[in-house]
Formats: structure tokens, C-alpha cells, sequence
């Protein structure tokens, strides 16, 4: 049974690309794009585990998950990856990595990831695991959560996995030399927690069983190491430097000119008076002739545009005058001005 699913990391992707449009630096851009790479890859190496944990225990009321649980005390973090709990009161601690070039170890236990050109060396999650049992442990002790019978607490045992991507490659040492059976492919989590338990001997198979508590004090004990999950809250702003007065818009976002602000005032319809969007009032203004050059709501461009009627000017004498209108000196029909200079002069002879 899923008792809490892994936290969405959305937000925190959000904020560092609010941050990549601020005016920064070469360098704080590249930490920046790196920290959202750094993201990304371990949400996926998560989500692989998780896929592989659910698929096989998630239906199974025998066994408790827990994903992305962090907890805090005096000070000090544990980010477990993964819980997986069942009723004998084993407790897996995974750790989830996504190496995409994988990962060698060296027999002096080593870690060294590739990363495209050469090996680095990196943290090992073995000792990282073992931090965070560490202090799960102090958490659960300190806050009495295992169940107890007869007055008597029930001990819990803890086993330290670190789950690697399926695709992923992992060069060992010899087995004499160092022990990295906790190193393992996420899709072979299963086969390794049947051979931990075919290892166990009589008397430890014995006392597991005397131990045993109910699907519902699992699901009790679990819901209630959940509740104490805290979310990480990180400031990226004061991590990578970027100050509140920083957190203006580059170069590639201008401020608005004083045009340009002009058009994001309210603009209504010439026709109704209702608010109209500005993709509206654009919309209009490439139609001018079709709108009359009005700016209309929808609804009120659906409707016909009504011709204006025009103007009628009634002439007077001294229009009629102006406008060099004449008339024939024979008939006396009245003629256009320009008719009269088309006339040729007549001569006397």
C-alpha cells in the first residue's frame, strides 16, 4: 500500500526560470541551468524506483511505501528517497541515483561517476544512506513510534539499499575486496530482498515471526512516520545570488513604453460600453473597414453596422454662385462651369 507519494518539484522549477529571466551573470545562469539539469535527473531516477516499488508492493497490504520522505531534527536533514516498511518490521531504506554514464567503485570504496570525458569523484550514497538511518532511527525513537506488546516496544530492522537506474552501468571491485551488494539495479530490488531473506538463518526467521504486527498497525505506524515529513523550502534567489533588487527584467524584456501602456488601459465598446480585451481591440484595428474604424465588443461585431445617413446640404444662391454653375445664353440650360471653358470663343467676322 502507497501510504505518500513523491513531492512535485514543479515549483521549484518555476523559480529558477523566474530567475534565468532576471539580469544576472554568465556564471549564475550556468549554476542556475545546472541546478534545474540536477533536478530533473533526480526526479527521473526517482520516479524509475518508484515505478519498480509500486508495481510490485503498491497492491500488497503486507508491505507500507513511503516516497520522498524528509525529516528534520536538531538541525540535521534526512531526504529518504524511499521507505519501504512490511509487517515484520524490516525497514528498506533506498536511496535513488541516476547516473546516466554509470558509476565505477574502486576496492578502497570509491565512487567515481563518468561524466562524458573522464571520472569524478563523487559522494558515496552507501555512507549517505547510512546517515539517514541514522537519524530515522532517532526520530522514531525519539518519538516512540513502533508499536509495542505487552508493554514491551517492538524493535525495527533497517537495511540500506542504493537503487541505480536500470540502464545504467556499475563496475565493482571484488567481493573480497569491497562489499557493494547494496549497489543495485532498481528493477532487481525485489530479487534482492528475496535473497536477504533465503540468507537469514533459523533462529533469525524465528524471531522476525515473533515479531510480526497486523496490516493495520503497519498502515498506523507508517501514516504517522508520514506525518512528519517536512517539504524542503529553498531560496534560489539567496543561493545563487540573485538579490531582490536584481530581480528585474533583462534586456530581452524591456519595460513598457508609455505607448505601449497607453494600449493596456481599459478600452470599451464604441457601440455598448462593455470592457474589451486588447486581443479584441487588435482585432478591430486590422479591420477597420469592416468595423467603420470603431473598436466593438464581440457580441457587437456579430451584429450589421448600420449605414450613416449623409449629410444633405441644400444650396443656396451664393453656393450655387460659388460652385461656377451657368446657363446656355440661347436656351437658357443650365451648365457646368467647365462645359462653359470647353466652348469655343465665337468670332465676329
Amino acid at each position: 500500500m502507497v501510504i505518500k507519494k513523491c513531492d512535485s518539484r514543479e515549483g521549484d522549477v518555476q523559480e529558477l526560470q523566474r530567475l534565468l529571466g532576471c539580469q544576472i551573470s554568465t556564471k549564475q545562469r550556468f549554476l542556475i541551468e545546472r541546478e534545474m539539469k540536477c533536478i530533473g535527473s533526480g526526479v527521473r531516477g526517482e520516479e524509475s524506483s518508484a515505478y519498480y516499488i509500486d508495481f510490485r508492493y503498491r497492491d500488497n497490504e503486507n508491505w507500507a511505501i513511503i516516497h520522498d520522505l524528509r525529516l528534520e531534527l536538531n538541525g540535521f536533514v534526512a531526504q529518504i528517497d524511499h521507505l519501504l516498511i512490511n509487517r515484520f518490521l524490516d525497514v528498506y531504506v533506498l536511496e535513488s541515483k541516476n547516473y546516466y554514464y554509470g558509476i565505477k567503485i574502486s576496492p578502497e570504496g570509491e565512487f567515481l561517476a563518468w561524466n562524458g570525458r573522464s571520472f569524478v569523484g563523487i559522494e558515496s550514497p552507501i555512507e549517505q544512506n547510512k546517515r539517514h538511518i541514522h537519524l530515522l532511527e532517532k526520530v522514531i525513537a525519539q518519538r516512540g513510534l513502533l508499536p509495542a506488546r505487552l508493554g514491551i516496544t517492538m524493535p525495527a530492522a533497517y537495511h540500506n539499499y542504493v537503487l541505480i537506474a536500470p540502464n545504467s552501468r556499475i563496475d565493482r571491485p571484488a567481493p573480497a575486496q569491497y562489499d557493494t551488494s547494496a549497489v543495485i539495479k532498481a528493477d532487481a530490488l525485489v530479487e534482492a530482498i528475496g535473497k536477504r531473506v533465503d540468507a537469514m538463518g533459523v533462529i533469525n526467521t524465528l524471531a522476525s515471526a515473533a515479531k510480526i504486527v497486523s496490516a493495520e498497525t503497519l498502515e498506523t505506524f507508517a501514516r504517522t512516520l508520514a506525518r512528519l515529513h517536512r517539504p524542503a523550502k529553498i531560496d534560489y534567489g539567496a543561493k545563487f545570488g540573485v538579490a531582490v533588487q536584481d530581480s528585474t527584467p533583462s534586456a530581452k524584456e524591456a519595460p513598457i513604453s508609455t505607448e505601449a501602456a497607453k494600449e493596456t488601459k481599459k478600452v470599451t465598446c464604441e457601440a455598448c460600453g462593455v470592457e474589451v480585451e486588447s486581443k479584441v481591440v487588435y482585432f478591430c484595428r486590422m479591420n477597420k473597414a469592416k468595423f467603420g474604424g470603431k473598436i466593438l465588443c464581440q457580441t457587437c461585431q456579430r451584429q450589421p453596422i448600420q449605414a450613416e445617413k449623409a449629410e444633405v446640404i441644400e444650396l443656396t444662391e451664393t453656393a450655387e454662385a460659388e460652385s461656377g454653375h451657368g446657363s446656355c445664353e440661347k436656351c437658357g440650360t443650365p451648365v457646368d462651369k467647365k462645359v462653359i471653358r470647353k466652348l469655343p470663343l465665337e468670332i465676329d467676322t
